[in-house]
């Protein structure tokens, strides 16, 4: 009886001791790959592109280092234009197409290095001074700053360190920090505590210009709503997109925000 608890013993421990090697190396391969998984590239997306060809201007925008973005424009010119930040793996293209029909403001947005077309590799080490240079080479359209800054995932966490004075900012479905975002995908699997990205949206500088910042509620997903939450007790002015189109959803933004007393009359 004796040995038989020992051999049971036994294979328990060598069972609870394969799990652990097997478990250890996934938290070993995550922390291997985190960069990956923080900075992921964006796949051009054909049809997207194909569908504002007719309606955009091309732009590039060439960073410090050489590396040059594509980008697109649509609208007039000289109108305030509207600055658009994607999301980690979106074709920036993507929302040009389904808000191209927005009039009044230029329509404006790059892609990271690294994604689509682009060349490079996206890392901690470019993550925000390429978004500072690509809110520049914005500025140059018109010689103005974008008068809306757009951010969705964790375009956000980018278009809200831009945030200056006289502008207005836009989330859309935001995360809080890519921290957040790899934590909640792999939870117990990648504990936060190994999470080295240390990118966040400015919770502090948002508070003191919570009246210029509107969050989308956009997409329903359980992860994004933990974010948008979190956000929606940071900030007065929350929308919900609902059985909405995007660009009307955004259109309306875009016109209460300029037009704040008509639109509470």
């Amino acid at each position: 009886m004796r040995k038989t608890v020992l051999n049971l013993g036994l294979r328990a421990l060598r069972l609870a001791g394969g799990l652990l090697l097997i478990y250890a190396s996934m938290v070993f391969y995550l922390a291997l790959t985190e960069r990956q998984n923080a900075y992921p590239r964006a796949i051009t997306h054909n049809e997207a592109q194909a569908a504002i060809q007719k309606v955009s201007s091309p732009l590039t925008c060439t960073l410090e280092d050489g590396i040059t973005l594509e980008g697109w424009s649509i609208g007039n010119a000289q109108d305030p234009s509207l600055l658009y930040y994607p999301d980690a793996d979106e074709d920036a293209a993507q929302f040009l197409a389904e808000v191209q029909g927005i009039e009044g403001y230029n329509l404006v947005a790059f892609n990271y290095r690294g994604s689509a077309n682009n060349k490079g590799t996206p890392s901690a080490d470019n993550f925000e001074s390429d978004a500072r240079q690509i809110a520049e080479c914005a500025k140059q359209i018109n010689g103005k700053k974008p008068a809306f800054l757009v951010g969705r995932g964790t375009g956000a966490i980018l278009a809200a360190q831009q945030l200056g004075d006289g502008q207005k900012l836009i989330l859309i479905d935001p995360v809080m920090s890519i921290a957040d975002a790899i934590s909640e995908k792999y939870r117990l699997l990648y504990p936060r505590f190994l999470i080295r990205a240390k990118e966040k949206i400015p919770e502090n500088e948002l508070k003191k210009r919570s009246g210029d910042v509107i969050l989308l509620k956009d997409r329903k997903n359980s992860c994004e709503d933990n974010h948008k939450t979190k956000l929606s007790f940071l900030l007065t002015k929350v929308h919900k997109r609902g059985q909405n189109t995007l660009q009307k959803s955004v259109s309306e933004i875009l016109h209460q925000a300029s037009n704040p007393i008509k639109s509470r009359n």
